[in-house]
């Protein structure tokens, strides 16, 4: 499996925790609906994961802290490679041109999700996203905060991590062919995680 350095820009953590005074707490679920909508999809759906995953097979050992309570929202549309790049620039939204009527397509809205979690995480086509602005559970890597899985590429190490994938195990996803749709999972905070983040 490819694992390469994956994230957003900036000092991270200072600008999302500017971003997040301008957005109630109450706002996640609007924009991730908006950033469905501007994709296209004609689904959204939410789910209140309370499950608790194994963390001993992980493909990033760091997040071993994170397999816990999630909200996870699903929509049927895929992500884009503009919308990779676009993810990356924290309220630098690439609406421009073509995507100029977009309402919110992974602006400043999408960062609405560190107000319930540190470590974001989504699931399209053939990989898997882990944003890790604090670069302390994926990466160490300042400019590159993140990771992303390409679980195509190599099928053994999904079976070999499969707490890692497990929790990706909905809304039909099999992680054996392209998904045809957009997973996010957002670790719900913990209090432990609250008085270390740099965020909350």
């Amino acid at each position: 499996m490819a694992v390469r350095d994956f994230g957003q820009k900036v000092d991270v953590c200072r600008r999302i925790k500017e971003v997040l005074k301008n957005y109630e707490e109450g706002s996640l679920l609007k924009e991730m609906v908006q950033n469905a909508d501007d994709a296209g999809a004609s689904v959204f759906d939410v789910l209140l994961d309370l499950r608790t995953h194994g963390s001993s097979e992980l493909a990033l050992p760091g997040t071993a802290a994170f397999q816990g309570p999630a909200l996870v929202t699903h929509n049927d549309a895929v992500f884009a490679d503009s919308d990779l790049e676009s993810i990356q620039q924290i309220g630098g939204s690439q609406k421009a041109g073509s995507r100029s009527t977009k309402t919110g397509r992974f602006g400043v809205g999408f960062c609405s999700c560190y107000h319930a979690t540190d470590l974001p995480s989504f699931l399209s086509r053939d990989f898997l996203v882990v944003l890790d602005p604090h670069c302390a559970h994926v990466s160490d890597n300042r400019s590159e905060p993140g990771k992303m899985l390409c679980f195509l590429e190599n099928p053994k190490t999904v079976a070999s991590s499969r707490d890692t994938f497990e929790p990706y195990r909905v809304f039909g996803c099999s992680l054996q062919h392209s998904y045809p749709g957009t997973i996010f999972r957002l670790p719900l905070r913990t209090a432990e995680q609250a008085a270390a983040s740099r965020i909350s």
